[in-house]
């Protein structure tokens, strides 16, 4: 017999137990045909879903063969994930009704996690609305004080899900907690009136009312944002929108509470980071996601490869850059060689662009001057 004390997931898992897991990971969430094949392809969808279908609900009859024998779902792998939180991630309601007729609670914490918030982590959109239907309150914090809605927005399988939950969230906004007594970075009264005006020189209506959207979804939890918060807001869709990003770094320069900071570092901690003010790089730079809203000096060579993005507000000045993601620079570059290749982003620069050797490939450059010595286009 286990000792009094013992908890799951501080147990070692039975040859059942451990054969039950597998057999919840084996059922399918449908997330790849729904995001990969479905908008293309939706022949081959429907006959890949029809198939998926079938394999789930064999699967599930194994489930209900190995519960009706009198399994108990009061364990945890070495994790400490239970059946219910493995279950959560496969996006499949009939799974979680499944395990709540055998005494899964999806009220309740399971070690740290709240299925709620595990399921929007993974972007389990399905099971998502499923436990907010059954009355669990989507605000409710975990653990460790994260809101669904913050895990998910901070999490790369998150999907669809941020977007749900926002639409789930905002009927309710008034039951956000009462603003502190002194609000940090963004606070909503300010955000939403400096967005009430028009928009400013260079920024269209359309990435404006853009911009006004993004911020009354970052606050249906919160009275006051961060710069991080906001750039996560506004980050993936700005890679395609130069408009937006200055809208955005024009908010943060009129509103934020916090004055601009001169920062000098080694390296970047974060793969996504955004500074208000000037930033100093002592060394070379591999761009993951960076905002800055003053200007950015590279001491050493400088890259931004396929899958990054890189906002500068100000000026940008390194020893030499290559580029292949989207990047949009405020006020001058300046480089010994710029090399921009691959991919339909653009290089675009409101001010100068300045290089004795500009390489260009399959990559839009755009400047509002160009004081190049040598163009190669190939």
């Amino acid at each position: 017999m286990a000792d009094a004390d013992e908890s799951p997931g501080t147990r070692a898992m039975t040859e059942q137990q451990y054969e039950f897991l597998k057999l919840i990971g084996k059922v399918q969430s449908h997330n790849f045909i729904e995001d990969h094949i479905r908008p293309w392809r939706p022949a081959e969808y429907q006959e890949r879903l029809v198939e998926e279908q079938a394999e789930n609900e064999a699967t599930l009859e194994q489930i209900r063969q190995v519960l009706a024998s009198g399994l108990s779902l009061d364990f945890a792998d070495q994790n400490h994930h239970t059946p219910l939180l493995k279950a959560v991630t496969q996006n499949n309601v009939a799974l979680i009704q499944l395990l709540m007729a055998h005494g899964a609670d999806i009220r309740v914490a399971h070690g740290n996690e709240m299925p709620l918030h595990r399921a929007a982590e993974f972007g389990a959109d399905r099971v998502v609305r499923f436990i907010i239907e059954q009355g669990v309150d989507p605000r409710t914090p975990s653990p460790f004080g994260s809101s669904a809605l913050l895990i998910a927005r901070s999490s790369r399988y998150s999907r669809g899900v941020p977007a749900m939950l926002v639409q789930l969230l905002l009927p309710t906004k008034d039951q956000r907690p009462p603003p502190p007594k002194k609000l940090k970075g963004l606070s909503e009264e300010k955000v939403m009136t400096y967005l009430s005006s028009e928009p400013p020189a260079g920024v269209s209506a359309a990435s404006w009312e853009m911009l006004r959207g993004i911020m009354d979804a970052v606050f249906v939890e919160a009275h006051a944002v961060s710069l991080a918060e906001l750039y996560e807001g506004i980050e993936s869709r700005s890679s395609m929108n130069p408009d937006l990003v200055f809208a955005a770094i024009g908010l943060i320069q009129a509103v934020i509470v916090e004055a601009p900071k001169n920062k000098s570092v080694k390296k970047l901690s974060k793969d996504s980071h955004a500074h208000h003010g000037d930033l100093e790089i002592n060394g070379p730079l591999t761009v993951k996601s960076l905002l800055v809203t003053g200007n950015l000096t590279v001491k050493g060579k400088a890259a931004n490869p396929v899958g990054a993005s890189l906002f500068v507000g100000g000026s940008f000045r390194c020893e030499t850059f290559h580029t292949e993601g989207p990047v949009i620079v405020g006020g001058d570059l300046d480089a010994s060689l710029v090399e921009a290749k691959g991919n339909d982003y653009a290089l675009e620069v409101r001010g100068t662009l300045r290089t004795p050797k500009l390489v260009v490939k399959q990559h839009v450059v755009k400047a509002g001057h160009f004081e190049v010595q040598e163009r190669v286009d190939s």
